[in-house]
């Protein structure tokens, strides 16, 4: 058997993945979410996911790598999904674009957690669900949460 030993180091980085998937589910929850949209599991896995292909990056592959470049597959990775929550419409209006940039904006909270910027990620994340709410965050988040409950 392998001892667990948890060094003082991935005890933060853990830390910091778990502050990343709070304020990713903060923000999804002003989108509806439902059984194809992108809700709270929806963007709480992306914040946590960025977060974590963040400190892998940084902290993960030694001094001779250059962790930039994966921060940067994230911002395209995410571009991508965007298009899918855009491209699933299909009624002749576009729709989808608010969501796909929150998504993106979510991906950049992950990022921003990973490498110790807690509070402009806290204020992005409340920005965030301030221009989603349309001025409303609690009214909206409150209303989210019960529907999200509900499934």
């Amino acid at each position: 058997m392998f001892p667990l030993q948890i060094s003082s180091l991935e005890g933060l980085l853990t830390f910091r993945v778990l502050v990343a998937c709070i304020l990713g589910l903060l923000i999804g929850l002003e989108r509806k979410g439902g059984p194809s949209g992108a809700g709270m599991r929806t963007f709480s896995l992306i914040s946590m996911g960025s977060a974590m292909f963040t400190v892998l990056s940084v902290w993960g592959f030694g001094p001779d790598t250059d962790p930039s470049r994966l921060a940067a597959q994230i911002v395209t990775g995410m571009g991508f999904i965007g298009a899918g929550v855009i491209w699933r419409q299909r009624e002749e209006a576009v729709h989808g674009i608010t969501t796909a940039a929150a998504i993106w904006v979510s991906a950049a909270v992950g990022i921003g957690v990973a490498l110790g910027y807690y509070l402009m990620s806290l204020l992005i994340s409340l920005m965030t669900m301030f221009i989603l709410s349309r001025g409303h965050p609690i009214k909206g988040a409150s209303e989210n949460i019960k529907t999200e409950l509900r499934h």
